[in-house]
């Protein structure tokens, strides 16, 4: 509005008011006009009151928006949690039903699959072991680790591709290594408490061994695709194993088509159908020999969503951070962990878990998992020009805001990976834990964090992000992630035991050492100045 539209309006209402009043009379003009040059010459409260008005519209959707993302982190914290108490409800189901069916009779039963989390380190230990005497009734026994919880094997006719004469699985037991005469018994405390001081349990041994009860009888072979030198190897191998150790062979079904293009004789050589027979694998292998790199065994750790059974890596490939074992010898490599005891590494996975924004629970179809991983799963920008935006939850707690390429949620066997080239810490495999290692962060303070293994990890993306990002597992399997959408990660149940050529300690220094020349430099001359 004009200022002389606004001044003939206002003395225009003024001379109004002052008639109605009865004032006209009484009031100079003089005075009359300068009053309302007064009035005038005021700043609009209209234009103030819009102003505020403003600021306080934009108050209020602030707080609209933070409402909204405060109840969007908490319908993702109850999906995750639903999802976890629902796949321990279907465990549990399952073993429930095979107690049921199998009865309780060591001939109906030939074996079991025990499992148990603690120990000093807090990791995860399998243990196979018939249910008979006072075996069946005991905890521990001399350095062995307890078992609490029992997933029992089907029997042989579960199996239809079986050979008729294998009738269970090899029974085997997983002991601490005792290295001194007064480590005779597993420590179960971590801490303990004696006239009030708090003091670190003696632990017997970070070392785990194998030893088979009963002889392995089938053996998995799996193979980097693609090499001349890896058939011919393993057509030489699947012939000493069923020649000389009368093993059950299984191979996959590209492998056993090779082999029987070049000879016949491999037709003993057993695979699998489909993926329901492959999921089903862990119920008749004993051992998983892989011929590779470290590629092949994360292929093989794929192939057990469950119980994985012992696997001896022999190394094929360019770096070989989980491939102590070395081709050329691999009859007496074979033959020494046939025969047994073998140590062990224990490879913990994560389990992922992708929620879906709008799904009601996690029994929709827009959730999907789980997923497991040996190494990394990684969320980052993908194609996209933006910075990744992803808000970081640890058991409903907020860690951090990741603004830049991504994020790498790593093992401790992955700490060698891509989170070792993205500024990670290398870790020892054995060691629970779960790396929080960003990808070139647009900040300067941002570290690296390991975080222990029993938080569970939520990575959502905020429904304000900008593009969406991308979630790989273990380099494979991508997929993406829309504005409130949120992956959830926590350590799984089940382990993959690796066997180790010295022990699990060794077997890391000399892979770092051998693979990335860790701290190789000339030593100091020793002609130089000295210290007087």
């Amino acid at each position: 509005m004009k200022r002389s539209n606004v001044n003939s309006t206002v003395q225009g209402n003024a001379h109004n008011i002052a008639q109605e009043n009865g004032v006209n009379d009484f009031l100079p003009l003089g005075n009359l006009e300068k009053a309302i040059k007064e009035i005038v010459d005021q700043p609009l409260p209209l234009v103030d009151g819009i102003e505020d008005q403003l600021v306080e519209f934009s108050e209020a959707m602030r707080t609209v928006g933070k409402v909204l993302r405060e109840a969007a982190e908490a319908k993702a914290a109850a999906q995750a949690e639903a999802t976890e108490w629902k796949h321990k409800y279907e465990l549990e189901r399952e073993k429930n039903l095979q107690l049921e069916t199998k009865g309780p009779t060591f001939a109906e039963n030939p074996g079991n699959f025990e499992q148990k989390v603690g120990g000093s380190d807090s990791i995860e230990h399998l243990a196979i072991e018939p249910e008979t005497g006072e075996k069946s009734q005991r905890c521990c026994g001399e350095n062995g680790i307890c078992s609490h919880e029992v997933l029992r094997d089907r029997g042989p006719d579960s199996y239809p591709n079986i050979h008729s004469k294998i009738t269970r699985k090899a029974s085997f037991k997983l002991k601490w290594c005792s290295k001194s005469k007064k480590d005779d018994q597993h420590k179960h405390d971590i801490v303990s408490f004696e006239k009030g001081n708090i003091t670190t349990a003696e632990r017997s041994s970070k070392q785990i061994s194998l030893k088979w009860e009963t002889p392995p009888q089938t053996v998995l072979i799996l193979t980097k695709p693609n090499s001349t030198s890896v058939k011919i190897l393993c057509a030489e191998m699947v012939s000493w194993l069923k020649e000389k150790r009368s093993m059950n062979i299984f191979v996959e079904p590209r492998v056993r088509n090779e082999l029987l293009e070049e000879s016949s004789y491999f037709n003993f050589a057993q695979s699998w159908i489909d993926d329901k027979e492959m999921w089903r694998l862990h119920e008749v292998v004993d051992l998983v020999v892989t011929l590779g790199g470290d590629g092949t065994v994360l292929w093989a750790a794929s192939k057990f969503k469950g119980p994985v059974p012992p696997i001896v890596p022999f190394s094929l490939g360019s770096l070989g951070f989980m491939t102590p074992f070395y081709s050329e010898r691999y009859k007496e490599c074979l033959k020494s962990i046939l025969e047994g005891p073998i140590s062990i590494t224990l490879r913990h996975r994560l389990q992922c878990h992708v929620i879906r924004e709008g799904s009601e629970n996690e029994n929709e179809n827009e959730n999907e998992g789980p997923i497991l991983v040996l190494n990394e799963v990684t969320i980052d920008r993908g194609i996209s020009s933006f910075l990744t935006n992803l808000e970081c939850y640890s058991d409903n707690s907020f860690v951090t805001t990741v603004q830049g390429d991504g994020l790498i949620l790593s093992t401790t066997s992955g700490s060698t990976a891509y989170s070792l080239a993205a500024g990670g810490s290398m870790v020892h495999p054995q060691v629970p834990g779960i790396l929080f290692t960003p990808i070139c962060p647009h900040s300067l303070s941002f570290r690296p964090l390991i975080l222990p293994e029993h938080v569970t990890l939520r990575i959502q993306v905020p429904l304000n992000s900008r593009g969406h990002a991308w979630a790989s597992f273990d380099g494979k399997d991508r997929k993406q992630l829309a504005p409130g959408d949120a992956l959830v990660c926590s350590m799984a149940a089940w382990p993959v035991p690796t066997a180790c050529r010295g022990d699990s300690t060794s077997d890391f220094l000399h892979s770092i050492h051998d693979g990335l020349h860790w701290n190789l430099r000339r030593t100091q001359s020793f002609d130089g100045p000295r210290e007087s």
